[in-house]
């Protein structure tokens, strides 16, 4: 009778083993269903519905497909519409004449936004100058002849069919794809297959947009299903094909609801685009959907096999379960599980349930704190410890939970950042974790201090090697690469002994952040340079120099010079310190000439104010040390023109007569003989009133000039040199180079741009 009421006790309802013989022979129940259902529904559809899935297919690519012709077209159109656009494509219509050469980087920075954006696919955008017989593309400008025939040369489009090309009846054009090669020196270089798209840049008849299109890209971006596709135009052609071994045949028709029909063993699925007329092929080979089918019937006795396997796991699980009931609780104790116990209709596993939790949150809470305390104290003693900060006598017993007892690594990040609105303690601590949480991975916990303002330091225990230290600091510099806002300079330690004070890892450290470039881009530093790359103090011919440069006031001789300079430490490679002391000594240089002449010092309106080393510290380029000194010496050279401009005659006609005999042979001699005075005389008058040598002012001159001339692309280099008196193209390439760093042909290229 016991046994009788112990059997009847466990079947009644809500208790746990009633309602999990009820769950498992539901989910067994609900399985088995849909499993037959499906099978003999399926069965008679799947045909239809592999037809339906590869028109669906291709009408998605064809919308694909007329979506990104209709975006390129707009974006082209919008542009070409533009008041600035249409301006200057008229001035270079006429380029020959009006000499605006300077309106094609505007034009080709225009065209860049075109070929440059990734969902565009566009390998190239050529603008076709057809009455003025050139184009200008990406890579600058040339003759059509040479574009079409060389740079972008196919068998399908000679230089005659571009010649013979015309927009009258229609806005856009796509042409058939071909393959297009590139000549240059003799080699032969393929730019693999293009498909033309040619819109008339209105409202010039004889301007024509050619965007260079990559059909390859186009495919795998919208119809790349491993199958062969085409497309074919209203007249029947064929724009591009992705499988050159199949046959392609145009549709019989296109009946209502009829988009496919079959030929030979493939399937053919047709759609027309709305807006182009272009007809879209997918091929599907007959044995492809037979093996569709296959793989579905497989799939369905797999889950027939499935849903019994799962029954019998089910039932093996479920009936272990029934004789320990309380192992799910005493393993989530064991385990320290964070989350609460679920939620359970069954009464006895609803009041454990409650209590566990209450106590598991009281316990996960009590931890939580307890860690982030410990961890904060952790951080607190090792910050003195780096920084030889002693104890507070109160927390002397802290100094055990921080003594290095085994190998350890340094590392020290200096962090700089692009942005002056940057929230730099927020994004400060964002590194910081991002910084824990990639070396966490490596040994033992590491510990990361914010020694400074801009400055953190990790501590590695037991990191293996420099090597592995390394690879995950090139892991982080590449998280870090796709921010631009941030600049990183990391400074690694070798692994050093446990013997070794923190203090002298840190000062180490220091010395190797010393070791950073102006690359704008986060640097990783192990090791000392060499030391032949760093760059000499300002020498005192230097100064001198410079001196007389500022005494004269001419902005363009004072921005030559230091500008030269700069490019003499970037070609050196010197670090950042060396930067800083050449901005120091020249601002050094810029108050003696203030005070030289009595100008009112840094602290008035016309003064410069002084070098700023903490100022220093945010540049990550030479060109901001440029502007600096721009902002920081143009208002000095001013107070300097001020002091020394009034108007002298031997100065005056000194001046005249150089600006115009320029192109002459002038020497000290010939203008002292016109003043009737001795050159020796005039040398040191001139350099008296104007704080520069008449040699220097009249090489300053001339180089200033022929940069004038060198914007002019007719005057050839010896043209330009004789124009401004040198009759040695030479001596005029070696003098300019002198004065301005580069060669002519190197400054043209620059300021000109292109290959015209």
């Amino acid at each position: 009778m016991k046994g009788l009421s112990t059997f009847k006790l466990g079947f009644a309802p809500g208790t746990l083993l009633v309602k999990l013989m009820a769950s498992f022979l539901s989910v067994i129940l609900l399985l088995a269903a849909f499993n037959v259902f499906s099978y003999l529904y399926l069965r008679n559809k799947l045909y239809d519905e592999i037809v339906r899935y590869n028109e669906l297919g291709i009408k998605q690519t064809v919308e694909s497909y007329e979506n990104h012709f209709r975006m390129t077209q707009n974006m082209i159109l919008s542009l070409t519409q533009s008041d600035r656009w249409i301006a200057n494509i008229g001035i270079l219509s006429n380029v020959e004449s009006n000499r605006r050469y300077d309106k094609m980087n505007e034009v080709k920075t225009d065209l860049a936004e075109l070929y440059t954006n990734p969902f565009l696919h566009v390998e190239n955008f050529i603008l076709y100058f057809k009455q003025a017989g050139y184009v200008l593309e990406k890579e600058g400008t040339s003759s059509a002849s040479d574009m079409f025939a060389s740079y972008y040369a196919s068998d399908a489009y000679p230089p005659s069919y571009w010649d013979g090309l015309s927009t009258d009846n229609y806005l856009m054009r796509i042409l058939p794809a071909a393959v297009f090669t590139e000549e240059s020196m003799g080699n032969v270089r393929s730019l693999g297959l293009q498909l033309p798209l040619v819109i008339k840049a209105a409202p010039y008849e004889d301007v024509y947009c050619i965007v260079m299109m990559d059909p390859r890209k186009l495919y795998s971006a919208y119809a790349n299903t491993g199958e062969p596709f085409y497309i074919l135009d209203p007249e029947g052609r064929t724009l591009f094909s992705s499988h050159g071994d199949t046959a392609v045949r145009s549709p019989s028709s296109f009946e209502d609801g009829k988009r496919h029909e079959q030929s030979g063993g493939n399937y053919y699925f047709y759609e027309q685009g709305a807006d182009t007329g272009f007809t879209y092929v997918r091929v599907a080979p007959i044995k492809s959907i037979t093996a569709e089918m296959m793989k579905l019937n497989i799939l369905l006795v797999t889950l027939l096999v499935v849903a019994v396997l799962v029954s019998i796991v089910g039932a093996a699980l479920f009936s272990l379960r029934l004789n320990h009931p309380l192992k799910r609780i005493v393993a989530m104790l064991e385990r320290k599980q964070e989350l609460p116990l679920p939620a359970s209709s069954i009464k006895e596993f609803a009041i454990i349930g409650d209590r566990m939790s209450s106590i598991m949150d009281d316990n996960e809470q009590i931890r939580k704190d307890l860690l982030q305390k410990n961890s904060l104290v952790r951080q607190y003693a090792y910050t003195n410890k780096v920084k030889n900060i002693p104890m507070n006598l109160h927390l002397t017993e802290l100094e055990d939970a921080v003594q290095l007892n085994e190998p350890y690594a340094a590392v020290l990040y200096e962090i700089g950042f692009k942005n002056t609105d940057s929230e730099y303690e927020q994004e400060i601590q964002l590194l910081r974790k991002l910084v824990h949480g990639l070396f966490s991975s490596l040994g033992e916990e590491p510990v990361t201090l914010q020694i400074e303002h801009n400055q953190l330091m990790s501590l590695l225990f037991q990191p293996g090697s420099q090597s592995e230290v390394l690879r995950i600091l090139h892991t982080l510099k590449e998280l870090l690469g796709a921010e631009d806002y941030l600049c990183l300079t990391i400074a690694v330690s070798p692994v050093y002994p446990e013997d070794t004070p923190v203090t002298l890892a840190y000062e180490q450290l220091l010395q190797l952040l010393k070791e950073k470039r102006l690359t704008g881009e986060t640097q990783i530093i192990a090791e000392p340079r060499s030391s032949g790359n760093r760059a000499l103090p300002m020498k005192v011919t230097q100064r001198e120099e410079l001196q007389a440069r500022l005494l004269s006031g001419s902005e363009e001789a004072v921005f030559e010079w230091v500008d030269r300079h700069l490019e003499q430490l970037a070609k050196k490679d010197a670090p950042a310190a060396d930067f800083q002391a050449y901005a120091r000594g020249v601002a050094e240089q810029v108050e003696k000439a203030l005070a030289k002449l009595n100008v009112p010092d840094s602290s008035g309106d016309a003064g410069v104010k002084p070098a700023d080393p903490s100022g220093f510290d945010r540049f990550y380029s030479a060109e901001q040390y440029r502007g600096w000194f721009r902002e920081r010496i143009r208002p000095a050279l001013s107070a300097i023109r001020a002091r020394t401009e009034t108007k002298d005659p031997i100065t005056t006609f000194v001046t005249e007569y150089l600006d115009g005999h320029l192109g002459e042979d002038i020497n000290l001699d010939l203008v002292a003989d016109k003043l009737n005075i001795t050159p020796g005389y005039l040398s040191s008058y001139f350099k008296e009133k104007t704080g520069t040598n008449f040699s220097d002012y009249l090489n300053d001159l001339r180089i200033g000039r022929a940069k004038e001339l060198l914007m002019n692309l007719e005057l050839r280099i010896q043209d330009v040199a004789s124009a401004v008196g040198y009759h040695n193209v030479n001596s005029f390439i070696r003098m300019f180079k002198r004065y301005s760093g580069i060669t002519p042909g190197e400054y043209r290229k620059r300021n000109v741009g292109g290959s015209a």
